[in-house]
């Protein structure tokens, strides 16, 4: 057995895509951990406030992932009753609500084709500078301009909202001499302070997690870097796998076979080998770790080490077991690419399963990254039973994979 382990490594070591792979993935992970960036958008409700968005040409249809209605505004006011009236918007609970500040030299009509046929909204409101003064002089018609992009039947709602607000505006009473902006806004925030309290009581299942937008930040570049990783384990694992296919055809197993060593052994001792690179490849990481604090990965770095060990055992042992079935160097490499380009996708490696059919979140939970990221999400938040799933999420899938792998060992040889 330790004949066998230690030429298999030896065999392994002379490969130079083994080096490539065992070095890259840990460095485009700590890359990608290391490059702080906002993914927000694509996880978190942020409909009860206003969205700002950096310029006027960014597309909103993000935010509406899960049948939100969308409302851009154009904002060349940028005014204390534009705030005023934009917030209210927000906080109806109806509506989602992303700001552009525009200048005054703006192309409002060429920007509005081209969300028309590049973005998706609902409706698209343009504020001009004089906002203020035509909302409080009652000239509805010049204070805003209203671009209905969709037959949506909350545009009604939301135009009834609008006139509702500019209303309050050019109605509201003024202890002040002159009606301007702040006697308007004043009066309208006394109004406010004797209205009820609106409280949301958030009702989640046992299994709910509140991340804060930081989180969500930390857990999405945690993600990228599983999906790196899950690539070096990957093609790691194949490489082994490769040294069982030459072994094959160059009749090497069946010399093995004469020294009366089992074939039982002789696969053990493979998957030996995999479990050997997995701790290789988790050295290593622990090493570039050194490079991250951390704030970088939301957990401590052994916390983080510990899942990388055993993300890379399920996905070594389960490559190379692949390859091996596969029978052939280019089909094994075909079957490794496929294992980790499907899995990352369809596991929340690179965007939230949340609005995605039933049919793909149960398929996600077949997958290992699936209840990683899950894990993730549960060390973010000091949920102290990450671990524990983890570990019976390993042992399960080892075992599903040396069961499976035992079957197809058996069908191979009895069609050879």
């Amino acid at each position: 057995m330790n004949t066998l382990i230690k030429t298999s490594v030896r065999l392994l070591f002379r490969t130079k895509g083994f080096w490539f792979f065992l070095i890259l993935a840990p460095i485009l992970s700590t890359v990608v951990l290391k490059n702080k960036f906002d993914s927000s958008a694509a996880y978190v409700n942020q409909k009860d406030e206003i969205i700002e968005m950096e310029n006027a040409s960014d597309k909103v249809a993000y935010y509406g992932s899960g049948g939100e209605y969308i409302v851009k505004v154009y904002d060349g006011s940028d005014s204390e009753l534009s705030e005023y009236m934009l917030n209210k918007l927000a906080k109806n609970g109806l509506f989602t609500v992303c700001r552009a500040k525009v200048s005054d030299d703006f192309d409002i009509d060429d920007q509005i084709k081209k969300d028309g046929e590049e973005d998706r909204m609902g409706v698209a409101l343009y504020l001009p500078k004089d906002f203020d003064e035509r909302a409080i002089n009652g000239d509805y018609a010049e204070a805003l301009t209203v671009y209905t992009l969709s037959d949506d039947s909350r545009n009604e709602a939301l135009m009834e909202s609008v006139k509702t607000e500019l209303s309050l505006f050019a109605n509201a009473p003024v202890m002040a001499e002159e009606r301007d902006a702040s006697s308007v806004l004043d009066t309208l925030a006394n109004v406010d302070d004797n209205l009820p309290n609106k409280e949301v009581e958030s009702i989640g299942g046992k299994d709910s997690r509140e991340l804060s937008i930081k989180q969500v930040n930390q857990k999405t570049q945690i993600g990228y870097a599983f999906a790196f990783m899950t690539l070096g384990f990957v093609f790691c694992g194949i490489f082994v796998a490769h040294t069982v296919i030459k072994e094959e055809k160059n009749d090497v197993l069946k010399r093995i076979k004469l020294t009366k060593t089992s074939t039982l052994k002789y696969f053990a001792s493979k998957f030996i080998v995999a479990a050997i690179i997995s701790v290789m490849i988790t050295v290593v990481v622990a090493g570039f770790s050194f490079f991250l604090t951390p704030d970088d990965i939301g957990m401590s770095r052994l916390k983080f080490i510990a899942m990388m060990f055993m993300l890379g055992l399920i996905f070594c042992t389960l490559s190379m077991l692949v390859g091996i079935l596969m029978g052939e160097v280019m089909s094994a490499n075909v079957a490794a690419f496929t294992v980790w380009s499907m899995s990352a996708l369809l596991s929340g490696l690179y965007f939230p399963l949340d609005y995605t059919s039933p049919f793909l979140k149960t398929l996600s939970l077949f997958l290992p990254q699936k209840w990683f990221m899950d894990s993730t999400e549960m060390i973010l938040v000091n949920d102290n039973g990450a671990f524990v799933m983890l570990i019976c999420i390993t042992v399960a899938y080892m075992v599903v994979i040396l069961s499976l792998g035992s079957i197809g060992l058996k069908v191979k040889r009895t069609e050879q």
